[in-house]
């Protein structure tokens, strides 16, 4: 599969896993019910990670899937572009990175969830976030669960259809902005890089002006 190709079906498959989200901020947290959450620790395999990533305006880092390589500025541009005039203004959801894996027709997605931190209304948000799934997906397709990710809190999304797999995660810390991460694959080619998803979700940390927390 040419880079181009792999460029055009990653980018049309973007605007299949973005729903439009409005974000609200308030009361009911939830922090009770998250002191019960699972830590959970994911098996990261070094060999199955490629460079590191810094979301610094969120205050976090993890290590992109082995293959996956950013798309060229013009491309990420454009895909905002194109993003904001067909579903509008993500309500605070602004995306800064795209990554893609041309042999596996894979991508990765990375935005921040402006001011939104785990003080935040998140069962809102979280139930707004779920509604618009369901509604773009249906609601058979959509199944979540949420775990700490070393001091990040992680509600994960998994969408199945025909055709694609894509985990959509709200990552949310005490002080500075959520990140939302999404990966996605083409069904049939799923399990030849679910671990290495699942080793790019394991390396997630907090950073600090001085690096790594």
């Amino acid at each position: 599969m040419s880079a181009m190709r792999a460029i055009r079906q990653v980018v049309l498959c973007a605007f299949l896993v973005v729903p439009p989200v409005v974000v609200c901020f308030g009361c009911g947290s939830g922090q009770d019910e998250r002191a019960s959450v699972e830590h959970l620790r994911f098996d990261v395999v070094d060999s199955l990670l490629g460079p590191a990533y810094e979301i610094k305006t969120a205050g976090k880092r993890l290590n992109l899937p082995l293959g996956f390589a950013p798309v060229p500025d013009s491309v990420l541009a454009a895909l905002k572009t194109q993003l904001t005039s067909s579903i509008g203004p993500q309500g605070g959801i602004e995306m800064v990175g795209c990554f893609l894996d041309t042999l596996h027709a894979a991508g990765m997605l990375v935005s921040v969830v402006d001011g939104y931190t785990l003080s935040s209304d998140t069962v809102g948000f979280f139930g707004r976030y779920r509604q618009s799934l369901c509604g773009a997906y249906g609601g058979d397709q959509v199944r979540e669960g949420e775990y700490w990710v070393k001091q990040i809190y992680v509600k994960n999304f998994l969408i199945t259809d025909s055709v694609n797999v894509r985990f959509q995660l709200l990552c949310l810390s005490a002080e500075s902005d959520a990140v939302e991460l999404i990966y996605f694959a083409p069904r049939d080619l799923y399990p030849k890089v679910i671990k290495r998803f699942e080793s790019s979700i394991g390396s997630l940390q907090l950073i600090n002006r001085e690096g790594v927390e």
